[in-house]
């Protein structure tokens, strides 16, 4: 019978199965632990229940039954959603999981550091008292505001937001009304009742992961903060991907951009039902993103995103209005997105030098911001020069055999002794292990090699006992953990492909780093501080990483793990003129080398490749 892949997102598991078994064999095969509303099916897959909702990405997933008819709605049906206990599979499929159908939750990196600032807010908040519109005064509700701005606080030739003059009552009422200003435009109205706190939104748009925080702009409280899965992983892991599905048309170019926008409105709704506000409370946006992520959302040209010389169609800032690109927030609400400053290194790597204030660094300091795509940055003699380097999906759990995201049951952490005989490993929720994620794969590579079991090729070696040929042959692996200690059907191995995607995704890295040294006329022992940031930075073992060669072999101490610093730059452009003003001249001051330019380049990249 022959066999297709299903995948799995976002939790980034896959398997081939036989064409004709549904989806939620398919799940159940893979040990996925999805909870109320998902697949665990209490009807016991049988249609009776329509709690197994996912929805089919892509592919071909048979006939809609008159189960499916019954549980979901033309709508749905027309998105894409099926129930997995009635959904065969006829051909290679991808399946989105809905957050609310995981039990397993994505540890999702939120917290940075913590900046101290002085509020200056885009936005500014007056007090008018207002009469009654009546024959005798008939004066209306934006006369009196326009004429109050001006004789109270000297505000000249105020405007109002059309949209916001269409939906609200053109007669004032005896009272008071506090507005909202930006500039010299009113974007928002409060009368008849007390105005909450003036709040605005920092986003940090990832390629995988979607960071949001909401902002008391008179405090700088963080109020509230959260973290999705960015639903256009179900188009592409990586960012060409998403390019390649964008340039297949208009209409999958504005699905693409429209599964963003669905899925920052469900975040804003999420964090404003948090701190307790409306969404229309939410009166100013900053987004920060790499350059492919700005692109989409704003629906920009991207064709010469994905080839060479690979220009940006826009690196100055932008702002626009929410509503113009489909967000639900106060009716005057602008989105501010930093500038970027090449085609694969955008705002998002802006932000991260002024959250991590590398940019007023003393010392010769090397920044990483470590995702699909790893921005680094280097930072000498006043000055500070960039790269991007693609270190891929293999530390989000991709392309790994028994790889998967970092959510419940995923291995975070591996330990060997007694030369690799015996195995500890640590699991997310401490849950049988279903998996392994990022920094669990890195960690057995780096003990692998420790224990003598790698060569400095990353060759496995044959004879230890835990390494072994599979049934089918191929390739040899190493068994990490035996199947009665699993929570899957089978056994948890490392392949030897699995090492060799951590080498590819480290030596990306690692040639960015030594590349960027030598474009600067400086050595690895010429670095005094290492600046490690993003949600894979953040949880890794630094010990790991300098093992197999992906950072530079320091001390301990001159390294520093920052969280989420492009959150924190977010968060100081949405609170602070001064703090974007400040974001605005670092993307005018980094220089940037496009890496496969370099002369060494090829040299460098495949003695990067091996283990030191």
């Amino acid at each position: 019978m022959k066999e297709v892949q299903v995948d799995f997102q976002p939790v980034g598991r896959r398997l081939n199965i036989t064409i004709g078994q549904t989806i939620l064999a398919a799940a159940q095969q893979l040990g996925l632990a999805l909870g109320s509303g998902g697949l665990t099916a209490p009807c016991g897959g049988r249609g009776l229940c329509g709690r197994c909702r996912v929805r089919v990405a892509s592919g071909q997933a048979g006939e809609i039954t008159p189960a499916e008819r019954r549980f979901l709605t033309p709508a749905q049906l027309e998105q894409g959603y099926r129930l997995a206990c009635q959904a065969t599979v006829t051909g290679p499929v991808k399946v989105e999981i809905p957050p609310e159908s995981m039990l397993g939750v994505q540890k999702l990196q939120v917290e940075g550091l913590e900046v101290e600032v002085v509020p200056e807010p885009p936005v500014k908040r007056y007090n008018l008292p207002l009469s009654k519109t009546t024959i005798d005064n008939p004066a209306p509700l934006w006369q009196q505001v326009a004429g109050g701005l001006e004789a109270t606080y000297g505000l000249a030739r105020p405007v109002v937001d059309f949209n916001l003059a269409r939906e609200t009552e053109p007669q004032a009422a005896v009272g008071s009304a506090t507005v909202t200003v930006r500039g010299t435009e009113v974007i928002n109205i409060y009368t008849g009742r007390p105005a909450p706190p003036p709040v605005g939104l920092a986003v940090d748009l990832g390629t995988t992961k979607v960071a949001g925080f909401l902002i008391n702009l008179e405090t700088g409280a963080t109020l509230a903060a959260d973290g999705i899965m960015n639903p256009q992983i179900a188009y592409g892991e990586d960012v060409m991907a998403r390019l390649g599905y964008a340039l297949e048309g208009e209409e999958a170019y504005r699905r693409i951009q429209a599964v963003e926008i669905e899925g920052l409105n469900h975040l804003a709704a999420a964090l404003a039902e948090k701190a307790g506000v409306a969404t229309t409370d939410i009166e100013e946006t900053v987004i920060v993103g790499n350059t492919a992520m700005h692109h989409l959302l704003l629906h920009l040209p991207v064709a010469q995103l994905a080839r060479a010389p690979y220009v940006p169609a826009v690196t100055t800032p932008v702002e626009v209005k929410a509503r113009h690109l489909g967000l639900d927030l106060s009716p005057g609400a602008c989105v501010y997105l930093q500038p970027v400053i090449a085609g694969f290194v955008g705002g998002d790597h802006v932000a991260f030098i002024l959250g991590s204030r590398i940019d007023a660094a003393r010392k010769v300091t090397l920044g990483l911001d470590i995702g699909t795509n790893t921005e680094i940055v280097l930072s000498y003699k006043g000055r500070m020069l960039s790269c991007s380097c693609a270190s891929g999906p293999a530390f989000e759990g991709a392309h790994i055999a028994q790889g998967m995201r970092a959510i419940t049951g995923a291995i975070s952490s591996v330990r060997l002794s007694d030369g690799g005989r015996e195995v500890f490993w640590e699991s997310i929720g401490n849950a049988p292990p279903l998996g392994i994620c990022g920094s669990g794969i890195l960690d057995a590579v780096a003990e692998l090699y420790r224990a003598g079991i790698l060569n400095a090729s990353g060759r496995l070696d044959v004879s230890h006992p835990r390494v072994r040929r599979p049934a089918g042959g191929g390739p040899p692996e190493f068994l990490l953990v035996p199947a009665e200690q699993t929570g899957i059907d089978g056994d948890l191995v490392v392949t030897q492909k699995d090492i060799s995607e951590i080498q590819l995704a480290k030596a990306a890295i690692a040639s960015g780093t030594l590349l960027l040294l030598e474009a600067a006329g400086l050595k690895v022992e010429d670095l005094e501080e290492i600046v490690v940031a993003g949600a894979f930075g953040t949880h890794l073992q630094l010990e790991s990483a300098i093992t197999i060669g992906m950072f530079p072999n320091l001390l301990l101490d001159a390294f520093h793990q920052v969280g989420n610093a492009a959150g924190t730059g977010a968060r100081l452009a949405l609170l602070s003129m001064a703090e974007r003003q400040r974001g605005e001249d670092i993307a005018r001051q980094v220089g940037y080398i496009e890496l496969m330019t370099q002369p060494t380049f090829q040299e460098v990249y495949v003695n990067s490749l091996l283990l030191p």
